[in-house]
């Protein structure tokens, strides 16, 4: 999956979703964005589901748990989707890792950091979905 990784990061796309070996989802929209649109299309059971996104943060980290990922492939990844990542058993890989994913203006965490402190996979599914 490394090589299909490197061809991802010199894309445009924001996310791509793998199943069985094959591409099943493509956006250019990134984390928690192109994840709840594949959800919404797709449901949430899909065997060895690997997602490659741009940046994987906390929120992004509790989806592919609300997915039962297998792995996740970021070029930057958070401390806390690390962790999130090691609790839910699924396997990752990121290119940088940083303390934080900050907002766009880089004075504050992202704000989806901030609505996924302390929920589970299924919570934060149902306040995103929600909103």
């Amino acid at each position: 999956m490394k090589e299909q990784f490197k061809e991802f990061m010199e894309s445009s796309l924001g996310l791509e979703l793998w199943s069985k070996g094959d591409v099943i989802y493509r956006s250019k929209k990134s984390g928690v964005e192109g994840l709840l649109d594949f959800i919404g299309q797709h449901g949430r059971e899909h065997e060895g589901l690997i997602i490659f996104d741009k940046i994987v943060g906390q929120g992004v980290a509790l989806l592919a748990a609300y997915l039962k990922a297998e792995e996740v492939y970021g070029i930057t990844g958070s401390k806390l989707a690390a962790e999130n990542l090691e609790k839910f058993k699924i396997k990752f890989y990121f290119e940088k890792t940083v303390d934080n994913i900050l907002n766009k203006d880089k004075t504050d965490l992202c704000p989806l950091e901030k609505l996924s402190f302390d929920r589970s996979p299924e919570e934060f599914y149902r306040r995103l979905a929600d909103k």
